[in-house]
């Protein structure tokens, strides 16, 4: 049978990946390998907590087929349970579009994306921005993780340039500023570029419809507690600004920058919720100009008249 554990035994190897663990001591290492001088075998590090915990258990893991071709993903829920239903053992592929290692697993009838949480509240705000249309739809994940459905479609940046008529990139600029309107809505500042990046990478995924949808929320901040913000929603608030990067980089230790977030999180209280959300609008336009600097200039207007006209309606 596929995946023959126990619930007992689900619970305990779902309880040692996740949330991920730190990478194995060497001595863990090292008793991980078949014998002296080989490989540790690339499916088993997410289980070496197993290794003192159920040492029958995590031999047995060592051996499974299925955990040999997707090793920790084969125990999140949306893959466990369509493997123990019959489903065929999905594709895997990895990326690193996103901070972490970022997993798609391909069935037949669909693909899913697994990867590791990058701040506190981002499994909540990806929750709300799949409920309101605006991000991928959210499904059942384990602690650390985000588990979603795989969003189809083309980066911005990477459009085809016979696709770039004035129609189709008005109708992209709208449908992005009434997903931008939507986070906001909802008290979301997505905090992150969406047109481009200076690397010209982008977060919105274009389909061949013209529909659209954003991707990876892990620097948004969830505006709901304004003004009182914990000090890891004003980290993830200052993370895109370019000065911040810099006293990073000069910070003594974690209390000077503990200290830098304080001070900071008093300009956020300070600061309306409609003056901090105000900051992805500049985002997109800093974003469009820097995708027109790969894809020509004319893209700017239709764009910039599609997006402004959905956001204010």
């Amino acid at each position: 049978m596929v995946l023959d554990y126990t619930a007992d035994e689900l619970a305990v190897i779902r309880r040692a990946i996740a949330p991920p663990p730190p990478k194995p001591p060497e001595e863990v290492i090292e008793a991980m390998r078949p014998a002296a001088g080989m490989p540790v075998p690339e499916h088993m590090p997410p289980f070496w907590k197993l290794s003192d915990l159920a040492m029958p258990l995590f031999l047995r893991l060592s051996g499974d087929p299925v955990v040999k071709a997707l090793s920790r993903y084969a125990f999140f829920p949306e893959v466990f349970d369509r493997l123990r239903a019959g489903q065929d053992i999905p594709k895997l592929e990895f990326s690193g579009r996103a901070r972490g290692m970022v997993a798609t697993l391909r069935f037949d009838d669909q693909a899913i994306v697994i990867k590791p949480l990058q701040s506190v509240g981002e499994d909540r705000i990806a929750s709300i921005s799949g409920e309101i249309g605006v991000g991928p739809r959210q499904l059942e994940t384990l602690p650390g993780f985000l588990t979603e459905e795989f969003v189809a479609g083309t980066f911005f940046t990477e459009l085809p340039e016979a696709q770039l008529t004035d129609v189709f990139l008005n109708g992209v600029g709208a449908t992005l500023g009434a997903m931008i309107r939507r986070l906001h809505q909802a008290d979301i500042y997505y905090n992150d570029v969406t047109f481009s990046d200076p690397k010209g990478r982008s977060h919105l995924l274009v389909d061949t419809d013209g529909s659209c949808r954003l991707i990876d929320f892990g620097v948004s901040v969830l505006l709901a507690r304004h003004p009182d913000f914990r000090l890891d929603e004003v980290h993830n608030f200052v993370r895109t600004l370019p000065m911040y990067r810099v006293f990073r980089g000069m910070a003594e230790d974690q209390d000077h920058v503990d200290r830098f977030l304080i001070e900071y999180a008093k300009k956020m209280a300070a600061a309306s919720k409609s003056e901090i959300t105000s900051r992805d609008l500049i985002f997109a336009q800093e974003g469009l100009n820097l995708a027109a600097q790969r894809m020509g200039e004319r893209i700017i207007e239709p764009v910039k008249e599609g997006f402004i006209r959905a956001y204010s309606a």
